[in-house]
């Protein structure tokens, strides 16, 4: 904590020292009504979200923000203890040429197909275009990230720190696992007509003080975008990875994604996604589950990886009004081995590789440009991987965001 808070003085002196400077203040509460196999009940959570925007200069820019959280835990309906202190976005962008940009700081990183890394690093990118290219280069380190914010989750030694209830006198217990990461991606987005296509690696090492399980994982992936028609956009995407256990040596692994964005015609301005994912999982000792830095949550209720899973998913958005949006979704899941996925209500006798169907909807109402109101839900129905006695989940949501 003790970092954050250097970060955050230092942050404030360069502001007061702006050109121009803005500043406001969110308030985010937000209850729920949950019922799964970790309990059913009301939960709570009030946000206070403070940021900051500044010019230090024409070439030079600030941006500060952080994150005050009070939660009331549905499943032990009591409140959480202590509030929960976050930096979030916290940048010095600097763009010394037209053709350079570098930002320096804790910022949002999300790999191309979005199957990898997804959230904030701190650290340092640079973003360069290159004539019909753009490449893009950064060094990120995940140890000072709140644990769940991060959910950098692949050791037995993660987990078990994830588990620790938080404890400000033991920063192990706050701070994410300690590792190194380095992405590096090459787009060409107007080399070919109506078609774009970008190339990418990443690179995590893990820098635990002795660690019991170290991991270091390498990806390299493909994307092809392609616009069918000027309503109609198509992608593709694969990754294959390389994970090095210390004790387990290394494995490979693989995923996939194909998806399409569809502007339907008509007055309401709505669209139709669909998208099918596909991450490999355990088929012998050296093609092992595919394990991605982040774990990224495959649905809205039901809330697995892509380990070992596939998903076919679909939603549909429309805008009945400028202040306005709906979206109804649904997804699908497989399981594609045997061994990977694990849930509490699994049944273990079972071969049956679905897992299930997911339906939720969305409503955000924007009543002015200082408030908005958004409600949603979803339920998901367990498959025949589950046990017969096992329940419906479901959840329920209703919030407002105002700014100050």
């Amino acid at each position: 904590m003790k970092r954050c808070l250097f970060l955050l003085i230092l942050c404030w002196a360069l502001a007061a020292g702006a050109r121009a400077a803005d500043f406001g203040l969110v308030l985010n509460p937000e209850g729920e009504y949950v019922s799964d196999p970790a309990g059913e009940g009301f939960g709570f959570t009030a946000g206070v979200k403070p940021w900051l925007s500044a010019a230090l200069g024409e070439t030079l820019g600030l941006y500060l923000s952080g994150k005050l959280t009070l939660e009331y835990e549905y499943e032990t309906q009591s409140w959480a203890d202590p509030f929960l202190a976050e930096l979030e976005r916290t940048e010095l962008n600097f763009r010394p040429a037209s053709w350079v940009y570098l930002v320096l700081g804790r910022q949002f990183y999300r790999d191309g197909g979005g199957m990898i890394a997804s959230g904030f690093f701190d650290g340092l990118s640079a973003s360069l275009s290159l004539g019909q290219a753009r490449l893009f280069l950064g060094g990120f380190y995940s140890g000072f990230q709140y644990k769940e914010s991060a959910e950098i989750l692949m050791t037995r030694e993660d987990r078990d720190n994830y588990a620790r209830p938080l404890d400000y006198d033991d920063p192990d217990t706050y701070f994410a696992s300690r590792r190194v990461i380095v992405p590096l991606g090459l787009d060409f987005p107007g080399l070919f007509s109506r078609a774009s296509f970008s190339l990418g690696g990443l690179a995590q090492i893990d820098v635990n003080k002795e660690p019991a399980q170290s991991l270091h994982t390498h990806y390299l992936e493909a994307q092809i975008g392609l616009e069918a028609l000027d309503s109609l956009r198509l992608s593709l995407a694969g990754v294959g990875a390389r994970m090095d256990f210390e004790d387990d040596g290394a494995k490979r692994s693989f995923a996939a994604a194909f998806g399409l964005d569809w502007d339907l015609p008509g007055a309401l301005r709505d669209m139709l996604s669909a998208e099918l994912r596909w991450g490999g999982g355990a088929v012998d000792g050296k093609t092992g589950p595919f394990m991605p830095v982040s774990s990224i949550a495959q649905g809205t209720v039901f809330k697995p990886g892509l380990s070992g899973l596939m998903d076919a998913r679909a939603f549909y958005t429309m805008r009945p009004h400028e202040s306005l949006s709906v979206s109804l979704g649904a997804v699908a899941f497989w399981r594609t081995d045997l061994e990977t996925f694990t849930d509490a209500e699994l049944d273990p006798s079972s071969k049956d590789r679905f897992l299930g169907t997911e339906a939720s909807a969305t409503l955000i109402w924007a009543l002015d440009s200082a408030l908005r109101l958004n409600a949603g839900g979803g339920a998901f129905l367990p498959g025949g991987a589950f046990a017969e006695d096992a329940a419906p989940r479901w959840e329920a949501r209703a919030g407002l965001a105002l700014s100050l």
